[in-house]
């Protein structure tokens, strides 16, 4: 894949729909021309994609991956859906109500944890660039990079644990009231003042290596910027955040699908639509499609969609365990991706050796 469609799906085609929503908003055009279903769906293919191909590099080495990661991979998805199954199962017995905390306590920690999963990701995705363009970072680089973001996961937690917070899931309330607005406010002031340590720490490394930043290293962080920080249509930021965090994804799989591929001489734009179509039509099954049939048929009751709420606990708790694990820095996927595409490395800070990137 070519280094500028890299910066593109990781960063800038996000940042490039915020401008034209935002200038759009400025001159009195909305976003009432759109069809809101297609956007809703394309973004599905997507973020169902991404989450087949996390799912595709985990269990890739089948029961030897397991053995290495057994946590990851098979103690923690057992237990969790030990956890949904005992949950359901009430819920059938008993009624919808009986089960229904349990429920909105657990989608209501996909939530909480929801930001925190984007933004490791978005300091991932930085560290790769990074070792792409051979910029060696210092300790304080690291930190920046790596916390710079988190208090956007405190600002997205806490949407659904305000006082005066409405949001439903499957017909499942959403978070509880904990969170008086007055510290929300405050929150919102840190995350704008959390832009000051990345901005010095992207100027330092561009005085230093005497060039730009890396495109690949730069574009998450100003996409993420933009889209958690200053949101300009909280419709559209509820549809394309996703998919726009499921693209970077998949450009940063993508090389790792290439990296440890087995047989390198088959590697083309078929083996890669399949890999995509396969990902996206497993995702979309365990995402919509299944939850839907279950729902329809056994929930008798007039009720949440109960199937719905535990597929979606599920598959997102289970990606951020998985994704956490796999791409560690010292990780054989890393390894991988920037194995023999690094160049000699332009120090930042002369004692500091360069680093292995580690994305979430």
């Amino acid at each position: 894949m070519a280094r500028g469609v890299d910066g593109l799906l990781v960063g800038w085609l996000a940042v490039a729909v915020w401008l034209a929503v935002w200038l759009g908003s400025k001159v009195g055009v909305g976003t009432g021309g759109l069809n809101m279903s297609t956007v809703y769906w394309a973004g599905a293919v997507f973020t169902a994609a991404h989450f087949g191909l996390s799912y595709h590099l985990a269990y890739r080495g089948g029961a030897a991956a397991v053995r290495e990661r057994p946590g990851a991979l098979a103690y923690g998805p057992l237990a969790l859906i030990g956890v949904l199954a005992a949950t359901v199962g009430v819920s059938l017995a008993a009624g919808p109500e009986t089960a229904r905390m349990a429920t909105r306590l657990l989608i209501t920690s996909v939530y909480v944890m929801t930001t925190w999963h984007y933004v490791k990701q978005v300091y991932g995705v930085g560290r790769v660039g990074a070792a792409f363009a051979g910029v060696s970072l210092g300790k304080w680089h690291v930190r920046a990079l790596r916390y710079g973001l988190y208090p956007m996961w405190f600002l997205g937690a806490a949407q659904v644990l305000l006082s005066n917070n409405a949001y439903y899931l499957a017909g499942y309330r959403v978070g509880f009231a904990v969170i008086p607005q007055s510290a929300y406010d405050a929150l919102r002031v840190l995350v704008m003042l959390s832009a000051i340590p990345l901005l010095v720490c992207f100027a330092s490394i561009a005085v230093r290596r005497h060039a730009s930043v890396p495109s690949l290293m730069l574009a998450p962080y100003v996409a993420a910027f933009l889209w958690l920080a200053l949101p300009t249509n909280p419709v559209l930021t509820l549809l394309l955040l996703a998919p726009f965090h499921a693209l970077q994804y998949l450009a940063i799989g993508h090389r790792a699908e290439l990296a440890i591929a087995d047989d390198e001489a088959q590697i083309g734009v078929m083996w890669w639509l399949n890999i995509f179509a396969g990902a996206a039509c497993g995702g979309l099954l365990l995402s919509r499609w299944a939850p839907a049939l279950l729902d329809a048929q056994f929930t008798a009751h007039s009720g949440p969609r109960l199937f719905a709420a535990a597929f979606f606990v599920f598959l997102n708790l289970h990606h951020y365990l998985i994704d956490a694990t796999i791409w560690r820095s010292k990780g054989h996927l890393v390894k991988a991706v920037v194995r023999g595409r690094v160049s000699p490395p332009v120090a930042v800070t002369a004692a500091q050796p360069a680093r292995q990137p580690a994305p979430a």
